[in-house]
């Protein structure tokens, strides 16, 4: 028994935790996050019936919490368990080294999950414990974007250079749709798609279609692929951008999206759309017409907007199978904070 093992006990919480975990989240994260302060929202992010998604560490001393890491299960399907790492907290002047780890680990263990990835992973403090303790393949986001070729003046946006861009020609059929009982019956939630974490019916209806905080559009691709994403209106500037957050189905068909991407455009006069993923869908997304946002770019693509950042900014993520794919709103981003 190691010296955390035996000052320390990990179990996964229960619903009588919760206001527990909402004090350390308010004392220890930030005193106005909503899961500190908001117990329907955290009930919202982190229960399922009995079920309170944080693996805690426990001082055997004082019986209180030292330690906590949220996660969000995409399914009750063990046999293909995907779990993102949300909200990873230590006590502050704890003199037990790697106890975060230890929680991590444990959490892992329990839930024994088939894939992992965090979204926001600190490059400072956690990409090198990441990788050195669970050998996770590290990377960034890549930003892709589509902009406005008729708006001359961004607001939201800062745009140097300009480029215009090319339609697809391949067939494509798109159809918004507002309720999830439209999809159904279409989209095959049982089937494990190529390089997407499995997402079940559950999940989808839960984190888009009842999202407390945010309202999220869909559009049925090609009748058996789901697309989602949300308007964000910038009062400010008087001025609107389209963010798509997420995908289902199979990945080739987002290389058919431009037509899409430019109604929207035209019909709401966005300054763009963008799309945060993982780098691994870049060439799909490049033969629909979208830009890459690279290190050198001049032009400024803002992806906070709670508060509103007007800057170019690098997201990180960690994952246990470098070939799965991720958007915006895995883990627990894409969300309300305070």
């Amino acid at each position: 028994m190691n010296l955390i093992e035996k000052n320390f006990q990990f179990r996964l919480a229960n619903r009588k935790d919760i206001n527990q975990i909402m004090r350390f989240i308010k004392l220890y994260w930030k005193k106005n996050h909503l899961c500190g302060t908001n117990k329907k929202i955290f009930e919202y992010e982190y229960c399922h019936k009995d079920k309170v998604n944080f693996m805690m560490a426990i001082n055997k001393k004082n019986k209180k919490i030292n330690a906590i890491q949220g996660f969000i299960p995409y399914s009750e399907n063990k046999k293909n368990l995907h779990i993102c790492g949300s909200i990873i907290l230590v006590k502050p002047g704890l003199k037990f080294p790697f106890l975060g780890i230890e929680t991590m680990k444990n959490m892992i263990k329990k839930t024994q999950a088939k894939s992992y990835c965090g979204i926001g992973t600190n490059p400072l403090n956690m990409i090198p414990l990441v990788e050195k303790f669970f050998n996770r393949y590290t990377s960034k986001m890549t930003h892709h974007y589509f902009l406005n070729q008729k708006i001359k003046n961004f607001k939201i946006a800062k745009i140097k250079k300009k480029t215009k861009f090319k339609l697809n020609s391949k067939k494509f059929f798109y159809k918004k749709i507002s309720s999830f009982d439209e999809i159904k019956n279409k989209l095959k939630f049982n089937e494990v798609k190529n390089n997407l974490p499995f997402k079940s019916e559950l999940y989808i209806k839960k984190r888009y279609f009842n999202n407390p905080n945010f309202k999220y559009e869909f559009f049925l691709i090609n009748k058996k692929n789901l697309l989602i994403g949300r308007e964000i209106h910038l009062k400010k500037y008087k001025r609107k951008i389209f963010s798509l957050v997420d995908f289902v189905g199979s990945i080739k068909e987002l290389e058919k999206i431009n037509h899409l991407i430019r109604n929207l455009i035209d019909k709401k006069n966005y300054e763009y759309v963008d799309m945060l993923c993982t780098g691994n869908l870049s060439k799909i997304l490049i033969r629909s017409g979208f830009k890459i946002k690279l290190p050198k770019d001049k032009n400024v693509i803002p992806i906070y907007f709670n508060p509103f950042i007007k800057k170019n900014i690098d997201i990180f993520y960690q994952t246990s199978d470098k070939k799965l794919v991720f958007f915006k709103a895995d883990a627990d981003q894409d969300r309300r904070n305070i």
